[in-house]
């Protein structure tokens, strides 16, 4: 029951029938374990070091990319209008539907199912931050850098696959200049991933 309100947008239904309650508990659930998660792997880090991880990997962009991993768009329930416009694809309302998917699991299943949902689906921008807790977001870092060498603002371009694999390839190019690629589970994930490669080699 909660699980199909947690996929119904505002659009689809009057509150309290949407998933906007479910999202805004979902969302301090996450906060939460997110925090629980890095702290017992950063034992030595300092609050700011485990803020700043914290940020990279709760956010919009971070939920929505593992959203579209977990099919979340074809479940989303919108309004005929909604659905004409594509607004399953949007940024926002994926975040919001995997955060109300966070607190539809702990209302019906338990802290513990919760729990377990985020340390998985999140395994992989967990693993990015914490080979540098205290940077910025390395497509952030990536574009300062070349900027402080007068460079433009680096392109990810996706590589086309040659095999049958979830995971995604992206190089990067600036000027001209092939920088580095990148894979991962989903697009924002390669993008990551060939970030932190080329400042790793910077």
């Amino acid at each position: 029951m909660l699980l199909t309100q947690a996929f119904t947008h505002r659009s689809a239904a009057p509150h309290p029938h949407s998933n906007e309650r479910l999202e805004f508990l979902g969302d301090a659930l996450l906060s939460a374990y997110v925090a629980r998660i890095l702290m017992d792997a950063l034992p030595d880090a300092a609050e700011g070091t485990l803020t700043l991880a914290r940020a990279s990997v709760v956010d919009r962009e971070t939920q929505a990319d593992v959203a579209q991993t977990l099919g979340l768009p074809e479940l989303l329930r919108l309004d005929p209008g909604g659905q004409k416009m594509g607004l399953a694809q949007q940024t926002r309302l994926l975040s919001g539907a995997y955060e109300a998917v966070v607190g539809a699991l702990y209302l019906e299943c338990g802290e513990n199912a919760a729990f377990a949902f985020v340390q998985t689906t999140l395994a992989e921008p967990l693993q990015l931050v914490l080979q540098n807790p205290a940077a910025k977001h390395p497509k952030s870092r990536l574009q300062e850098a070349l900027q402080a060498q007068g460079r433009k603002k680096p392109e990810y371009r996706q590589l086309a696959s040659e095999t049958e694999t979830d995971s995604v390839s992206v190089e990067v190019l600036c000027d001209g200049e092939r920088l580095g690629q990148g894979t991962g589970r989903t697009l924002r994930a390669a993008e990551k991933a060939a970030a932190l490669h080329i400042l790793n080699g910077m």
